[in-house]
């Protein structure tokens, strides 16, 4: 028997990239009519809801679960962990795929661009509510 190699994780530092090859959901308006409510205007969900979301991706094999582990970024996998967040997927799924943005030269670009889009997310829940009556 010969040692077998474990292939080596392929990097991404481009959350955007990550989330286009991925096919990551990140807006709950995506996720609802799947049956889903996010924890979250950015497609989240918390820990505690970890079989459901085993469920689901069970029930629904075109989806797979992405994990985020906190600074680290992003596994393209379901990686158990007490300070984890989890999004769900329809693209590629291949577990050796991570994205860490915090490794890019402009990672504060990326943070800024990031806190941006939640903002005009939840600017967009606001002028609902205001519209609606």
């Amino acid at each position: 028997m010969g040692a077998t190699a474990k292939p080596a994780p392929e990097l991404l530092m481009d959350t955007e990239a990550f989330a286009e090859r991925t096919g990551m959901l990140s807006d709950w308006q995506e996720i609802l009519p799947l049956g889903l409510e996010p924890d979250s205007v950015a497609g989240t969900f918390d820990r505690c809801r970890v079989q459901l979301l085993l469920s689901f991706v069970s029930a629904n094999p075109a989806y797979h679960i992405i994990t985020f582990v906190g600074p680290d970024g992003y596994v393209n996998k379901f990686v158990p962990g007490p300070k984890t967040l989890y999004l769900i997927a329809d693209g590629d799924s291949d577990p050796d795929l991570v994205c860490n943005p915090f490794l890019a030269p402009d990672w504060q670009l990326v943070l800024e661009k990031a806190i941006g889009k939640s903002l005009a997310m939840l600017k967009d829940i606001k002028n609902r509510r205001q519209t609606k009556g």
